[in-house]
């Protein structure tokens, strides 16, 4: 007789986890790119910050850079989520 076990809530509960913890992520880069917009500085902690005024095509190259990783971030969490939520109220077998 096979009995299912917790693994079978327990995989789904860890990705929603990990989407949970990369939305959230996502949503803290998303505060700096807002931060940066407003202030017009990119701060670099390794180095020297980022000056709109200083060198626009720079700022505006990697300010880019900052939201497809944010963009794709959050495409990557809605998905773990998506999967985590399906195996958790879907059919079962």
């Amino acid at each position: 007789m096979n009995r299912p076990g917790p693994s079978g809530w327990i995989k789904p509960i860890l990705t929603l986890a990990i989407a949970i913890l990369i939305g959230w992520f996502c949503v803290i880069g998303a505060r700096e790119i807002v931060q940066s917009l407003d202030a017009g500085v990119l701060n670099n902690r390794k180095g020297p910050d980022v000056l709109l005024a200083d060198r626009p095509l720079l700022f505006w190259s990697v300010l880019g850079f900052y939201v497809a990783s944010v963009v794709t971030g959050m495409g990557l969490a809605a998905l773990l989520a998506g999967i985590a939520i399906r195996d958790l109220v879907g059919r079962r077998d």
